[in-house]
């Protein structure tokens, strides 16, 4: 790429970052000072940095509130510049942390705040953020679970997470095997229900839950992850798919060296060959017949990671209980359209849960 298209394909993402709660002039600021395609790395690490500097500033003033925006904004500034830095692991692991520290400092002062916990699940611990309602102190709350994709991280989900809050559901966000630094411990695997079901045994164990009342959502893998927890977890009781795939291996072939090289290095693959054949276990086939559950598949037209017809074959395959939604213009998660699809899918599970 040139310069001038590195910077297009940047901006291109802007979407999606904005949607994760970047600042969208701090985008625009680490996009034009850049020289060389290392520039956005570093970058976001120096915005990370500012916004710390601004929480510090704030907190020891006693101005809690903006602390906590301000460190959130931090964490979010080092995971975007992390997120998809599949060369160097070591690198990775370092903004990583910078990302963990910075949420860890601000879940306290969010509105609402954000409780950390911690998953065991073969051997291995898996952090997740388990958020409430403003103003709840009761019990038997509906939960929703919310699944990342191969290079997100729970943090990126807060923005999403005020959707349901707001509309009287608690969230749990989770780095599961393969994601954020869950990674270091487990790599990728295509039997999400299995982790995934050490978060709902936890989950259970809170009172202030309804254990007969827990959904799942998941984005890009993770609408994968969710029908395929759905079909092996009775005690979820509604699901969302966006821009999920049916199999990947169906579209492998197809598919851009940047999403190869993130999968390759989620599945701690030593070479493209295996990863391809680590893939073919990544399919709904024998799951997506079994789900019971109300199955809301969202997705686009323009999608440029996932075709629509995965999107179609997921529905088709789950047969009464889906119903599939179509958004025209829209890109890979409709990151494009948040406005439009975010309240639609937080309403729709809301009608599922509460009623």
């Amino acid at each position: 790429m040139t310069d001038q298209e590195t910077k297009d394909h940047l901006i291109s993402r802007l979407p999606r970052l904005i949607g994760s709660g970047v600042d969208y002039n701090d985008a625009i600021s680490v996009i034009n000072n850049m020289s060389e395609v290392s520039d956005w790395s570093k970058g976001w690490e120096e915005t990370g940095r500012r916004h710390e500097n601004r929480a510090e500033i704030a907190f020891k003033a006693g101005n809690l509130e903006t602390a906590g925006e301000a460190f959130f904004r931090a964490a979010i500034s080092f995971h975007t510049g992390q997120a998809g830095n599949v060369e160097n692991p070591s690198e990775k692991l370092r903004v990583q942390t910078l990302q963990r520290e910075a949420y860890l400092k601000a879940m306290q002062y969010l509105q609402p705040p954000s409780e950390r916990i911690s998953i065991t699940f073969e051997g291995i611990e898996f952090p997740g953020n388990l958020r409430f309602p403003l103003n709840f102190n009761g019990h038997s709350l509906p939960c929703v679970l919310l699944n990342a994709g191969a290079d997100s991280t729970k943090e990126e989900f807060f923005t999403l997470e005020n959707e349901f809050l707001r509309r009287g559901l608690a969230t749990c966000a989770y780095d599961g095997p393969g994601q954020g630094m869950t990674w270091q411990k487990m790599k990728l695997r295509p039997d999400f229900e299995s982790p995934v079901g050490a978060v709902l045994d936890y989950l259970e164990s809170r009172p202030e839950l309804n254990k007969d009342k827990f959904g799942i959502w998941g984005r890009s893998m993770g609408g994968y992850a969710a029908p395929r927890v759905a079909a092996h977890d009775e005690r979820i009781k509604a699901c969302i798919a966006l821009g999920g795939y049916f199999d990947m291996f169906t579209f492998w072939d197809d598919s851009s060296d940047t999403l190869l090289d993130i999968l390759e290095f989620s599945f701690g693959a030593k070479s493209r060959s295996q990863a391809r054949e680590i893939s073919r276990d990544f399919t709904l086939t024998g799951s997506a017949e079994k789900i019971s559950c109300p199955v809301l598949v969202v997705h686009s037209d323009k999608d440029e990671i996932c075709p629509l017809s995965e999107a179609e074959r997921t529905a088709a395959t789950i047969g009464k209980n889906a119903e599939l939604i179509v958004y025209k213009g829209g890109n890979h998660c409709c990151d494009n359209m948040p406005a439009l699809v975010r309240p639609m899918m937080a309403d729709w599970m809301a009608n599922k849960l509460l009623n």
